[in-house]
């Protein structure tokens, strides 16, 4: 799948940009792709999600933004095809559920 693509719902999903906590929204998948192309997308971005949140950095970082900071490094490492808007996206969630 296109890597703008997943980028691209990876924010939608997440609400970065848009609401105060991680919103992780599906129907704003369906309304941005359409529900076809927005079952796929969904099914890849909860993947990476499950990756990004594979990390260790919630058990082992000093605070917060040293654990968002080595969770995104990690994954960035693995998947830098992922846009860095996208990876901070990631990032907020796994941070707001780990703090």
């Amino acid at each position: 799948m296109d890597s703008d693509v997943i980028t691209r719902a990876i924010v939608i999903w997440t609400g970065w940009g848009r609401t105060p906590w991680p919103d992780r929204n599906e129907a704003s998948l369906v309304a941005e792709f359409g529900p076809e192309l927005a079952l796929g997308v969904l099914a890849e971005v909860r993947r990476l999600e499950d990756e990004f949140y594979s990390s260790e950095a919630s058990k082992v970082a000093p605070d917060l933004t040293a654990m968002g900071e080595q969770a995104a490094a990690e994954f960035r490492e693995t998947h830098p095809e992922i846009g860095e808007e996208a990876v901070q996206a990631l990032a907020w969630s796994y941070t707001f559920d780990f703090k």
